[in-house]
């Protein structure tokens, strides 16, 4: 027959795991009902209460409940930075091979050409740029001067480009200046910034120097 922990002993496991400093609701739950299981199968086998529920701590937590926890947020990040990639780089892939088709097309005069460009700038706005804006967010800390006016300049050039190419084909006013505003802002800040990085890797790479994320 299991045994049933008494109200005492049941506060005392709920205090081990306040302990701990779980912020995590589900995440406490769950620790406290295998808590609980793991003591009452210890003293099924002959031990005291004490010793019972220290031996399960042991084997359920060996390096604490907060460990569990950090565990747990770093297998959930992993999971949401690997789909916000597979989104990036699928939605990277279309809008490139859009306005590539969009090149061809239109240089042989084909029909469909401006579909594939609204195509790739449908991806560029619905999945590029979002997920690149998420990424500066949770970044945007540990990043230098230099890389966040880079990487801000490359976002606004881009969205320049797509909403001009957009106008453009749609007929739109503003069609030209949108357009003209992405490229010097291209020309003027985001590839000196870009060359001017990537050159000052090299050097530290040669050098033997941490280089520059």
């Amino acid at each position: 027959m299991s045994i049933v922990l008494t109200d005492v002993q049941f506060e005392y496991l709920e205090q081990q795991l306040n302990k701990s400093g779980l912020y995590r609701k589900a995440l406490y739950n769950d620790l406290l009902d295998h808590y609980y299981c793991l003591t009452t199968m210890y003293m099924d086998k002959g031990q005291e209460f004490e010793s019972a529920a220290k031996m399960a701590y042991k084997e359920l937590a060996p390096d604490g409940f907060p460990a569990i926890e950090q565990e747990l947020q770093f297998f959930l990040n992993f999971n949401i930075h690997l789909r916000m990639n597979r989104i990036l780089y699928s939605g990277a892939f279309l809008a490139a091979s859009g306005q590539t088709i969009y090149i061809l097309f239109k240089t042989l005069r084909w029909p469909g050409a401006n579909l594939s460009l609204m195509l790739a700038c449908a991806a560029l706005f619905f999945m590029v740029l979002p997920v690149w804006i998420i990424q500066l967010r949770n970044t945007y800390s540990k990043m230098n001067a230099g890389k966040r006016v880079r990487i801000i300049s490359g976002l606004l050039a881009i969205s320049f480009f797509g909403l001009g190419s957009v106008f453009k084909i749609q007929h739109y006013i503003g069609a030209n200046a949108l357009l003209l505003l992405g490229t010097v802002i291209f020309a003027i800040v985001f590839f000196p910034l870009f060359f001017w990085e990537q050159y000052q890797n090299a050097v530290k790479q040669s050098s033997g120097l941490p280089q520059t994320a």
